[in-house]
């Protein structure tokens, strides 16, 4: 017994001994992994968040502003709640209003008659007018071809999108099809829901995260400018001036005379320029009316230099080589080229819309 013992006391034996226990260890840390991932894993139940149908008829929309960056709107909403104490009306917010006004506060109780909230025999409807006014960066780009998409944005203030979340009421949700919109035509309605992101918790000790959630029903409508009338009466000034100064050269005229026309002529332009831009409002980039006041001060410089050279020619006793440059070639020229680019971008701007 004393040499068994003795002989596993032996550094080499003990040495051995040690390696087989660590890799009986190993393997029994290996085997329970492998058997802790076959098995079930059973998920803590999630409470699906509350939810009351939201639903928006449309009745006005008015004073489009481009100037101001900005459009009025009229609407009945209404909710219904499987429980009383739901009220999602009274902590909605419009988003980007400048004024929002609520009208003829509304609450009955009703018999549940829908598919919606199946297992509540009673349901909840609260219904209220708002009218406000909401910014609106109006794209006037493609003017009088522009398309845009206004958007009525109503988010819950109080509870997280884990908590509470809109069903949109697909069905009911609509607009007044008769409304006055001055010009415009509405071509597609939708009213819809999303969870919209916010890189805060907004100290809320409740949200374990630095991200939260906001339900938020969305009600777009496309509309397209239907009468063109505005657009010709900022535009045939333009159109005149062009042509006043291309006919000048087939004048005989004094050159003082002519010179004051094209003065004239590109004083016009340049204040119905002005004109344009405060009643489209003012815009970073280069609009299609903006494009035809650049191509008609363009080529009254062009005729006012063509002008200068006849001058010159005139002096050099080639008066009727001055004729006929005009007449044959700088008139036909210019007054071709200008339509023709009218049509390619005011076609360009109809079909990108």
């Amino acid at each position: 017994m004393k040499k068994n013992i003795s002989k596993l006391q032996h550094p080499a034996v003990r040495a051995v001994v040690n390696k087989l226990y660590l890799i009986g260890c190993l393997l029994t840390v290996s085997l329970s992994c492998w058997i802790y991932q076959i098995l079930p894993v059973r998920a803590e139940p999630l409470t699906p968040p509350k939810t009351c149908q939201i639903g928006v008829y449309l009745t006005s929309l008015r004073d489009f502003d481009p100037a101001e960056n900005s459009f009025a709107a009229n609407f009945w909403i209404w909710s219904v709640c499987p429980f009383e104490k739901m009220k999602p009306l009274e902590t909605l917010k419009v988003l980007d209003s400048k004024e929002v006004s609520k009208n003829y506060d509304r609450f009955s109780r009703n018999e549940n008659l829908s598919d919606l909230f199946g297992s509540s025999k009673n349901v909840f409807w609260s219904g209220q007018e708002i009218g406000t006014t909401l910014y609106y960066n109006w794209d006037t780009n493609n003017y009088p071809f522009d398309r845009h998409v206004l958007q009525i944005i109503l988010e819950e203030t109080q509870l997280d999108a884990s908590s509470f979340v809109h069903t949109p009421d697909f069905a009911g949700s609509s607009y007044q099809k008769d409304m006055n919109l001055a010009g415009w035509k509405i071509t597609d309605f939708k009213i819809s829901q999303v969870n919209f992101p916010y890189q805060t918790s907004f100290g809320n000790p409740s949200i374990p995260k630095d991200i939260s959630y906001r339900s938020r029903v969305v009600i777009s409508v496309t509309i397209n400018r239907e009468s063109k009338v505005s657009f010709f009466k900022l535009s045939l000034g333009v159109y005149a001036a062009v042509a006043l100064s291309i006919i000048t050269l087939l004048l005989d005229e004094d050159f003082g005379d002519r010179m004051g026309i094209f003065v004239g002529t590109l004083f016009a332009v340049l204040l119905n320029m002005q004109t344009a831009t405060s009643e489209l409002g003012s815009s970073n980039s280069v609009t299609l009316i903006d494009f035809i006041h650049i191509m008609a001060i363009i080529y009254i410089f062009i005729t006012a230099s063509l002008l200068v050279y006849t001058r010159f020619l005139s002096e050099s006793e080639q008066e009727q080589l001055s004729r006929d440059l005009m007449r044959r070639f700088a008139v036909p020229i210019l007054s071709g080229s200008f339509v023709v680019l009218n049509i390619v971008v005011i076609a360009h701007a109809a079909i990108v819309g």
